[in-house]
């Protein structure tokens, strides 16, 4: 799975851009205000969400590695799929989808071209709660060590566990123990891990 290219701007179009990565071209999809961002020819860094189909195989690209996350959270909802993620991220920057999401104001997605009623209330229902969370877990590790917390998800990940549950495990485990460096959090991690409950699938 690709989860980054650097390479040289060969063309810009509306909502794609064609990227050199040492003399292959990729296609990357991105959204349009961030477009023609450099000239032709520039160097540039786009992080990448990989989607596959049986017929094709896309790629999204974003300037940072939170507006992917945005993006994979959007891709949950029931009726979005990556050609409408992405016109959602076109037409509202990340702070007004999020905060619109954490304050269920579903008509700033209904003036979004495509995005009915219907999707717009799924879009603020699905995902609420999930980006509530995202919010605190933010707060919490900003007060510590964004450094250690993800190379105690890394380490966990390496381990076989689902990103999903290493976020979590990590996130639990710092809270806890804000003092603990990360060669104490990995052993309390590993032990939390051990619960009958949790599953490396999960």
């Amino acid at each position: 799975m690709i989860v980054k290219l650097k390479g040289f701007i060969e063309d810009w179009f509306e909502d794609f851009v064609d990227l050199d990565v040492k003399g292959v071209v990729y296609r990357v999809f991105v959204p349009r205000n961030i477009n023609k961002i450099s000239e032709r020819g520039s160097l540039v860094t786009f992080f990448i969400f990989e989607i596959l189909k049986e017929s094709e195989r896309l790629f999204f690209g974003f300037s940072n590695k939170d507006d992917r996350e945005l993006f994979s959270d959007l891709l949950k909802v029931q009726g979005v799929g990556g050609k409408m993620a992405l016109n959602i991220m076109s037409s509202l920057d990340s702070e007004t989808i999020q905060g619109s999401i954490i304050t269920k104001n579903q008509e700033v997605f209904s003036s979004v071209s495509g995005v009915g009623a219907k999707l717009a209330v799924r879009i603020v229902n699905e995902l609420c709660e999930k980006l509530k969370k995202k919010e605190e877990s933010a707060k919490v590790i900003s007060n510590f060590s964004k450094t250690i917390y993800n190379d105690l998800v890394s380490c966990l990940s390496n381990l076989g566990y689902s990103q999903n549950i290493c976020e979590k495990t990590a996130f639990e485990v710092i809270s806890k123990n804000k003092k603990m460096n990360l060669e104490k959090l990995i052993p309390v991690a590993l032990n939390y891990l051990s619960r009958p409950n949790l599953s490396k699938n999960e």
